[in-house]
């Protein structure tokens, strides 16, 4: 889930923050510009992000009427550090350019299908003439109203912004006094810009508190002597990570009355899956925080089916709860089973009974010989070559594997399906699978089930790249230059171009399949066959007979002296 940070680089970030005087006694914040604020502002960000999520991706741009790439997406935070002491300031604020900026940015290294986190760090200044944040929104809307009336697709201009093309969170951190007319203004144009493009983000302003303990500010008071402190600013930033990067914590449990689990991390958090029936209603699903595994499967069976995202597993430590409390109120079985995992739990030398020696701090154990069903689970799969199918909510399934990113590291990954039962089409519905012990007297024991044809396990064409098709021609071409020998093959792959041509309506191909063969006929050396001539102006006649655009339709090698074509 990469990151990136935006700071505002226009003149009025350069303005000092008004501090409290001698009056108040004063607060050590003197002299503090907005821009200062703003760099403890994203250093704060990377304190959080090398605490609690090490792995995140961070991109620095800076911005005022044009943009510049500081650092590109990177896990090395000291050098996004380093970029902040670079930074220089220019002219007015322009928030659309960099919005645009910022979304052929990610696309370009993220593609449209990743999670990004966007966060501007700004005076909230709204700009002005044509590229005002005030503009940007009455274009947003007129392009919005047009759209919706005239049902088609309004073409943008250059520099328009309308709404990120990939999963994101747009997030404002305002750096200003909520008293402040201006700052006010602004806030209101920024949450307006949310609510027209409908990106899912947040504006956030600092909560300011009365300097003075004599004269406390009631909530209507919006004059009183309320200041931007580094400290208003530190718990900005706090609470803008804690929602924004909330940990996903849930409860990883396998095995049937004696039950393993313990809790996990899925890191970056998974999020909800909505998706649209032929009615055009929309269902929005959720993974559930109790994971349950129903089984296990070779990693050659799997294959590589269409997953929704793939996430990392990480154990969490948590506090002892092998002990019941009087307010669970457990059932007779839950109460058995805790007492079994009790006793387990408890040191050698120990005695017996069901309740288990605990320590001052109520934990049985320390962390180092307490239970971990992740690092249990992890070297299971990796040895075996297995998965894992994890139940992630109703109808909803996932495989949880070992992945190795380098030879001396493996982690633990999750690959969450598309919700549904019959999602792996070699796989059947997955509801029913089962061991090879419950299968029946006589039935096949291979698995999967083989047919007898699968169109999946056929030759196919892939053309998604130019290189690709260049190689396919160049193949028919080495064939035809070693005819008659290869009359069969190059026939063969000459069929296989044509339909994989039609199928994909690329007609012209075959036009142009035909002109190189004739060229190729006419620059043939002496040393070639006479047959190689013949067969490459037949294929290009063949090739543009209305007769051979049916799929079903076979060219044909033309018998000649030279071959031994019936």
């Amino acid at each position: 889930m990469p990151t990136i940070i935006a700071v505002d680089v226009s003149l009025s970030m350069t303005r000092p923050v008004p501090v409290a005087g001698a009056a108040t006694g004063g607060t050590g914040d003197e002299g503090l510009t907005y821009h200062q604020l703003a760099i403890q502002a994203v250093n704060g960000i990377l304190d959080y992000l090398a605490k609690h999520s090490r792995l995140e991706f961070v991109s620095l741009i800076v911005y005022s009427s044009l943009y510049e790439v500081l650092v590109d997406f990177t896990r090395d935070y000291e050098s996004v550090r380093a970029a902040l002491h670079k930074i220089d300031h220019y002219d007015k604020t322009s928030l659309e350019n960099v919005l645009v900026a910022v979304n052929n940015m990610f696309k370009t290294h993220w593609g449209a299908q990743n999670y990004c986190q966007i966060i501007f760090l700004t005076d909230c200044g709204v700009g002005m003439g044509p590229s005002s944040l005030k503009n940007t929104v009455i274009n947003l809307q007129n392009f919005k109203a047009q759209s919706s009336s005239s049902g088609v697709k309004v073409p943008l201009s250059e520099n328009q912004w309308v709404g990120f093309s990939y999963p994101s969170k747009l997030t404002f951190v305002g750096l200003g006094n909520p008293a402040d007319t201006a700052f006010k203004f602004g806030t209101k144009l920024y949450q307006q810009l949310l609510d027209v493009s409908g990106q899912n983000g947040q504006v956030f302003i600092p909560k300011l508190k009365s300097l003075s303990i004599e004269d406390p500010i009631d909530d209507g008071d919006e004059l009183g002597c309320r200041y931007l402190t580094r400290k208003s600013v530190q718990e900005l930033v706090e609470n803008m990570c804690e929602q924004n990067y909330k940990q996903f914590e849930a409860t990883l449990r396998c095995g049937g009355y004696f039950r393993l689990d313990g809790g996990i991390t899925i890191w970056p958090a998974p999020l909800p899956y909505t998706s649209k029936d032929i009615f055009g209603a929309e269902t929005t699903k959720l993974i559930s925080r109790k994971l349950e595994i129903c089984g296990y499967i070779s990693l050659s069976d799997i294959g590589s089916p269409m997953s929704v995202s793939r996430h990392l597993i990480l154990p969490r430590h948590e506090p002892d709860r092998l002990r019941i409390s009087s307010k669970d109120n457990p059932s007779p079985e839950e109460k058995l089973e805790q007492d079994v995992k009790s006793f387990y739990a408890k040191p050698d030398g120990g005695g017996g009974g069901g309740g288990g020696d605990n320590d001052e701090d109520g934990t049985s154990a320390g962390d180092s010989t307490r239970e971990s069903v992740c690092v249990l689970l992890h070297g299971a799969l990796k040895v075996e070559n297995m998965a894992a199918l994890v139940l992630l909510t109703e109808n909803w399934y996932g495989f949880i594997y070992s992945y190795a990113d380098s030879k001396k590291k493996s982690n633990l990954m999750l690959n969450v399906l598309p919700p549904g039962n019959d999602v792996v089409p070699w796989l059947g519905d997955l509801r029913f699978l089962g061991n090879l012990d419950d299968a029946f007297p006589g039935e096949n024991p291979s698995f999967p089930i083989k047919a007898e044809k699968r169109s999946y396990s056929q030759n196919i064409v892939v053309w998604i790249r130019q290189a690709g098709l260049q190689s396919d021609i160049q193949k028919v071409l080495r064939h035809a230059k070693k005819l008659p020998e290869k009359t069969q093959h190059f026939y063969k792959e000459l069929n296989r171009i044509r339909r994989a041509a039609l199928s994909l309506g690329f007609v012209e191909l075959l036009e142009g399949l035909a002109h190189i063969f004739e060229r190729e006929a006419a620059t043939l050396g002496s040393s070639s066959s006479p047959d190689c001539g013949i067969q490459l102006k037949h294929a290009a006649n063949e090739l543009r007979k209305p007769s051979n655009r049916d799929l079903k339709a076979v060219i044909q090698a033309m018998p000649t002296k030279y071959n031994q074509v019936a």
